[in-house]
């Protein structure tokens, strides 16, 4: 087993690997930068926090420039149109933008037609579908495109022209990026075609789109290639106009590596209904180690909770957006109460303690934000049951800090060579409650390309309190003989497989997307879904066999009952019971003594309705309440 020993002084230098959705592509990272963490909780994020992401803040922008050429028009080996089939990646994409990322923009521009359609009134180059947000119109436009017979209709209106220059198809794309006011995280451009060389001969043409490709580059619009046949030859031409298309700060001297479009294409034609959010931190906080050594470090969540899309109120009358006010006023007067005027109080021995906003702010606020280092205690102490909530990661960052990387590289290297976890106070927020925390420390880990897959940090998990930790008087189980447990490692060696939470995707969210989908393309039923959370009984049949049977029959499980117990009581025993009863001077006494709360909820309710208080859906402590209001009468 290889041992990776963490070098503090490269520690900033540590990448992550992504594969973007579109291309397949593989993009690195900085591991230190907001971009790295797959998905975050947008909760309770400041505004100064979703400032500081400014990658990913903002939208994302995607062009399809299509070879609308009359060799596109030919049919592959198995005899589907390569035009057609970049249609479909179009339309596709755009269903999974719909429901990943609806404020991203797409458009399509075709180059070789016959008909010039653009802003910019170059010859031979149409714009099919302007850069903006996805809509269902635009779906329709590409279905009606996809079902004509032989794209007769669409041929009919662009027709086909050798005489275009892609460097004006270039510029029109370069041109539709310009236009848009809003800020754009990503600039793409996906230029579909099935010719080696567009500009064979032409010397002047070639020169141009060389020189158009890299103010592409320059101007931060990455290009990239879908090639489509056997026969394409990517170094003729395009191999050149991609790597002067390379933004600039790309290192020059990495080798050029022609992408497999197979595999681009199936993840383009490939229906995802899921939501993509956005990459960046949770906050930076300040790490105490000392009273005088603090670091910067950021707060990643790994996992969040993905809900179904909210639901938009609309007038019945206009089909317009509904927006919702309410307004406070007194219930005596009807005088309106602004929110400056408002209070809060909280019941105490029957009287109600008032609060000012910033009082209750005030009385929240318990410890600064950030972490505090407690102590250390083996990693073998911290258990599974002590993980109350899901987990985030922590990792440095030196914009609070300088040096605070280095410093976190040596505090988790010695973690992880004494096997000990760190011990701390957490508070992520103001105005939030502190919490224990445990630091699991995490090593890198590389693939056997020395590609990151497991980047280096601490695990932060959240450790339970006193009072929320429960004993469970559960009735001893019984011990299994030597012959079942022995069965029982057969069967669970039969049904063992290879878990990834990337492959099952919640049906309840696939079939709400579904269902929206239908409405808004008028479908006339709803796209099937599968529900992969069902176990496919099949397959477990065929490779348990008879072994199933065995195990059955080994542990007596059709010997046992199915019936499920009963929820009702046994009322039997207190049908005759009699309900407790305390006296009026009785409870005076215990009104004195301010011992009201230590009575049963059964014998508050039975004084209070002795004096006809009606205690209908009251809690305890609303009878506590009732019983001091009677005697302050």
């Amino acid at each position: 087993m290889a041992v990776i020993y963490v070098n503090a002084q490269k520690f900033g230098r540590f990448v992550s690997l992504k594969i973007d959705s579109e291309s397949k592509q593989q993009v690195i990272f900085k591991m230190d930068s907001p971009h790295w963490n797959d998905a975050l909780d947008d909760e309770n994020v400041s505004d100064s926090q979703a400032e500081e992401s400014f990658l990913w803040g903002g939208k994302d922008g995607l062009i399809f420039l299509l070879d609308a050429s009359l060799p596109m028009f030919d049919v592959d080996k198995d005899g589907e149109c390569w035009f057609r089939k970049c249609l479909q990646c179009c339309r596709t994409t755009m269903l999974n933008k719909i429901i990943g990322s609806e404020q991203d923009l797409v458009g399509a521009v075709l180059f070789g037609t016959a008909k010039t359609q653009n802003v910019i009134s170059v010859p031979h180059v149409s714009t099919l579908q302007e850069l903006e947000k996805p809509s269902a119109q635009k779906l329709k436009q590409l279905g009606e495109m996809l079902e004509s017979a032989d794209l007769k209709t669409f041929r009919e209106e662009y027709g086909h022209s050798k005489n275009f220059a892609l460097a004006d198809a270039f510029w029109v794309c370069q041109t539709m990026f310009a236009k848009i006011n809003t800020r754009l995280s990503a600039q793409r451009i996906l230029l579909f075609t099935n010719t080696s060389e567009p500009h064979a001969g032409d010397l002047q043409a070639q020169h141009q789109a060389r020189k158009k490709a890299e103010d592409l580059g320059k101007s931060g619009i990455s290009l990239e290639l879908l090639h489509m046949g056997e026969n394409f030859n990517a170094s003729l031409f395009y191999k050149d106009l991609l790597l002067l298309a390379r933004e600039e700060g790309e290192e020059d001297g990495e080798e050029w590596i022609v992408p497999d479009p197979a595999n681009r294409f199936e993840e383009l034609m490939t229906r995802i209904c899921r939501r993509n959010y956005k990459k960046r931190s949770v906050g930076k906080v300040y790490f105490t180690l000392l009273n005088n050594l603090k670091i910067g470090v950021g707060i990643y969540n790994l996992i969040r909770p993905a809900p179904k899309p909210k639901e938009v109120r609309l007038s019945g009358e206009t089909n317009e957006t509904v927006k919702m006010s309410s307004v406070s006023f007194r219930a005596d007067t009807a005088e309106v109460v602004l929110k400056t005027e408002l209070r809060k109080y909280q019941s105490f021995g029957g009287r109600k303690i008032m609060f000012t906003p910033d009082e209750v702010k005030s009385i929240s606020q318990i410890t600064d934000v950030g972490l505090k280092l407690l102590g250390f205690k083996h990693a073998s102490d911290l258990k599974i049951q002590h993980h109350c909530k899901p987990s985030s990661f922590v990792y440095p960052t030196e914009e609070l800090v300088k040096g605070s990387t280095r410093l976190f590289a040596q505090l988790l290297e010695r973690c992880l060579s004494k096997g000990v976890v760190a011990l701390c106070v957490f508070t992520p927020r103001q105005h939030s409650a502190p919490r224990f925390v445990a630091l699991l420390p995490q090593r890198e880990e590389l693939d056997e390309c020395k590609v990151q897959v497991m980047p280096p940090g601490f695990h932060l998990v959240y450790l339970p309190f006193a009072d929320q930790v429960r004993k469970l008087p559960l009735d001893p189980i019984p011990s299994a003989t030597p012959e079942q447990v022995e069965l029982a490692k057969n069967v669970v060696e039969k049904l063992k497989f290879t878990y990834s939470p990337y492959q099952f995707d919640n049906p309840k969210l696939q079939t709400q997307w579904r269902n929206i989908e239908t409405l808004a393309l008028g479908y006339d039923e709803p796209r099937e879904v599968t529900d992969y959370t069902v176990p496919n009984q099949d397959i477990m049949d065929k490779k348990l066999g008879a072994l199933a049977d065995e195990f059955v029959k080994a542990t007596k499980l059709n010997e046992v009952s199915l019936k499920k117990p009963s929820k009702r009581p046994d009322n039997s025993t207190t049908q005759g019971a009699k309900q407790p009863k305390i006296l009026k001077t009785g409870m005076e006494e215990i009104v004195k003594q301010g011992k009201v709360e230590g009575l049963k909820v059964d014998e508050l309710k039975s004084y209070l309705q002795s004096e006809g208080v009606k205690v209908t859906g009251l809690k305890k402590a609303d009878l506590v309440r009732e019983v001091y209001t009677l005697f302050r009468a």
